[in-house]
């Protein structure tokens, strides 16, 4: 919600040729959990599209897909069928691991992988970008419970691209005022296991906080587009890619 974060949707809707009113969809799964999930995150999204990007017309639809089962479930068919008549669908902060238990193999993520094939652009941020690679890092679990490192496996989005990806984003958090929170809160040394306990052939994506990875499936590049950059971890290499670079997804393989 920042103005850099702004200027990306705004772009990327340009980009994607939609006409106004643009239908913005919010997937409120990450943070289902939560007693606020119905006020505080989504109504503060709701609240930056319509008045950030109002020269789109935006026309919000909150799709309140919070666990499983029960009342607002990732597997009622209508609140799953609501992303397929949406432009851009936005999932964004919350715990991995919960959007993993929680929309993984639902009618929910099925209607996600379906407006994808459609045309409409996902947005993934923060906790549903690491949900989406195939190794998932399980943020609070580390960080806050304290267990041991290691990786869950995620809904591997980019699995339909060859592609088997560690997304970790806030690569650059500075929020440890005296301790390191790079590497979304693990800190360099922690990281640097985590990293060991990846099988051979995945690759990890880390990106910086207010920065972008623009994925173009059909010409199978990536731009980096923010403030920061993109990191890309194979076997014993590191590239960085900075803001305003593209590479291909045969980089990422």
């Amino acid at each position: 919600m920042s103005p850099t974060g702004r200027a990306i949707h705004e772009r990327i809707l340009k980009e994607s040729g939609f006409v106004a009113p643009v239908r913005i969809g919010i997937l409120e799964t990450p943070t289902g959990f939560e007693v606020n999930a119905i006020h505080a995150w989504p109504q503060r999204m709701e609240a930056f599209f319509t008045n950030s990007l109002r020269n789109f017309h935006p026309h919000i639809t909150r799709i309140r897909a919070w666990r499983r089962d029960g009342e607002h479930s990732t597997n009622d068919t209508n609140i799953a069928d609501a992303m397929l008549d949406q432009d851009y669908i936005y999932c964004g902060a919350g715990s991995p691991s919960y959007v993993i238990k929680h929309l993984g193999g639902t009618l929910a993520y099925q209607a996600l992988l379906e407006a994808h094939t459609r045309g409409t652009v996902l947005c993934l941020g923060s906790a549903t970008a690491v949900a989406i690679g195939a190794y998932a890092l399980p943020v609070y679990e580390i960080f806050k419970v304290g267990e041991d490192p290691h990786w869950l496996a995620g809904l591997d989005f980019f699995g339909q691209y060859g592609l088997r990806l560690a997304i970790v984003p806030h690569w650059n958090n500075k929020e440890g005022e005296d301790f390191d929170t790079t590497r979304c809160w693990m800190g360099r040394a922690r990281f640097a296991r985590l990293r060991a306990l990846l099988p051979q052939g995945a690759v990890i994506l880390g990106i910086d906080e207010q920065t972008a990875c623009v994925f173009e499936s059909a010409a199978e590049t990536m731009r980096v587009t923010g403030v920061g950059n993109a990191y890309i971890l194979k076997s014993s290499t590191e590239k960085i890619v900075p803001s305003g670079r593209s590479f291909r997804f045969t980089d990422l393989r």
